[in-house]
């Protein structure tokens, strides 16, 4: 079981902004780089890349991943989910860059 404090915001984040009930992820992503202050937008990454390096092992990651973001089917990308969350936060960096 991954540890509460370092889940949490990487379950809001998922679940705030991939949910079941989106069109797509890239125009759910689009949405969150829109309307999410540039700050909370960092916020978000360190969290993100809490989670990424942390000690838990990639299986329980990916499940983790793929759980909370419940409205992407991550492996129709055809990476993992750690794959796919690492190149959800390289957008978002990209995106913080232009603001």
């Amino acid at each position: 079981m991954i540890d509460t404090n370092l889940s949490e915001p990487v379950f809001h984040f998922l679940g705030g902004i991939f949910h079941q009930d989106i069109e797509t992820p890239e125009s759910a992503l689009d949405e969150y780089l829109e309307e999410i202050p540039k700050e909370e937008q960092k916020t978000d990454i360190v969290a993100l890349k809490d989670f990424i390096n942390s000690d838990y092992l990639d299986e329980e990651k990916n499940d983790f991943i793929d759980e909370a973001a419940d409205g992407v089917d991550i492996l129709s990308y055809g990476v993992s989910p750690i794959i796919w969350l690492e190149q959800v936060i390289q957008k978002i960096e990209k995106n913080i860059e232009t603001l």
